[in-house]
C-alpha cells in the first residue's frame, strides 16, 4: 500500500487538486470514478473535468510517507 500526498492537475490550465491517502491508488480510483459519474465532491474539480475533459488531468505522487503520518483535518 502507498500513503502520501497526491495531485490531480489540469494540465490545460494548470490547476489542481491536492490530496492524501492511506492508500493513493484507491483513492485515485475513487476520484476519477466519482469524476466520470459527475459526482465528485470538490465542485470546481468536477466543473474543470466537465469542460476539458478526462484527457486534460494527470494524476502524481507527490511525497510518499509511511501510514502513521497521514491524517485527516
Amino acid at each position: 500500500m502507498t500513503s502520501g500526498i497526491y495531485y490531480i492537475k489540469n494540465i490545460i490550465t494548470e490547476k489542481g487538486y491536492i490530496g492524501s491517502s492511506k492508500n493513493i491508488y484507491r483513492r485515485k480510483n475513487e476520484h476519477f470514478r466519482e469524476l466520470r459519474k459527475s459526482k465528485h465532491a470538490n465542485k470546481h474539480l468536477q466543473g474543470s473535468w466537465n469542460k476539458y475533459g478526462e484527457e486534460s488531468f494527470i494524476f502524481s505522487i507527490v511525497i510518499n510517507c509511511p501510514e502513521e503520518y497521514i491524517f485527516k483535518l
